[in-house]
């Protein structure tokens, strides 16, 4: 019996990926804030399954989540970090407030994740997979908190993968562009946002399903692979990832109306700058 845990587990990609590893023979603790649907998910799962309500920027409810999985289920063979947030909003006038809360769940969410899982994991010689995005390859304009933070989180788990794999570990990136989930359809609904998803080349704007990246995942969990990633032609942008990032041609013509856009989405707020997409968090 191997053991898995979940974080950002109420929603999305999280939900998906705690329903189909307990129909491949795990148990698995699903964690993240929205209690009732957490505890609703784990329900439906079964007997297999524990649901943990905690915020991963709280340290010492993370590691009672971990140390709680392992009383429940005797070991943690298995991480997914997956809890994640977003905002949009050009630099010049990001809320700064915005900005840390991004960072605070993706970057220092995913760290919490490694530090109180390694004891464990050590234990078990397990698998750890953090979730970063495309967005952090491809660096569009609007997103430059969610990409930064998706970047660290990638450099984390890299960085982590050297660091244990003489200790028996492997370590994980999974890579996804847009999918159906709350994160995109929220985002949809800023029109700058909107705006600049659909002047993406063609490949990269389209919407895929849910279920490519829960696939994906629970692949990915069972090879213990080194990168994850759906649909696979990402592949190929994440090795033209330097030349997409640097080059702001594609976008120059553009960042007049992402401007405006972006103005009269501050003035419908009232001056609160860039609204939350998504927050609880879910990926």
């Amino acid at each position: 019996m191997k053991v898995a845990i979940i974080t950002g587990a109420a929603r999305g990609i999280g939900a998906g990926v705690a329903k189909a590893l307990a129909g491949q023979g795990y148990k698995v603790a699903l964690v993240g804030l929205e209690g009732e649907l957490l505890r609703r998910n784990a329900k439906a799962i079964g007997e297999g399954a524990i649901a943990f309500e905690v915020d991963v920027t709280d340290r010492v409810s993370m590691g009672s989540a971990f140390e709680g999985t392992r009383e429940r289920f005797g070991s943690i063979d298995v991480v997914v970090s997956n809890a994640g947030i977003s905002n949009f909003d050009l630099l010049r006038t990001m809320s700064p407030d915005h900005f840390r809360r991004v960072m605070a769940v993706n970057v220092e969410g995913t760290f919490n994740a490694i530090q109180v899982s390694l004891p464990h994991l050590m234990e078990s010689k397990g698998y750890f997979l953090g979730v970063a995005s495309m967005a952090a390859a491809s660096a569009p304009p609007g997103m430059a908190a969610y990409g930064a933070s998706k970047g660290a989180t990638e450099n984390l788990c890299n960085t982590l993968r050297a660091e244990v794999a003489h200790l028996g570990i492997e370590v994980g990136v999974a890579y996804f562009g847009w999918l159906d989930t709350d994160l995109v359809r929220t985002g949809d609904q800023h029109s700058a946002f909107a705006y600049v998803r659909q002047h993406l080349p063609r490949p990269l704007r389209a919407i895929a399903p849910l279920q490519m990246a829960v696939d994906a995942i629970v692949g990915g969990v069972a090879k213990r692979k080194r990168i994850v990633l759906a649909p696979g032609w990402l592949r190929l942008a994440l090795a033209l990832r330097w030349f997409v990032s640097s080059n702001p041609a594609g976008f120059k013509a553009h960042m007049p109306e992402i401007e405006r856009l972006c103005a009269e989405e501050l003035k419908k707020r009232g001056g609160a700058n860039s609204a939350m997409i998504t927050d609880p968090q879910r990926s």
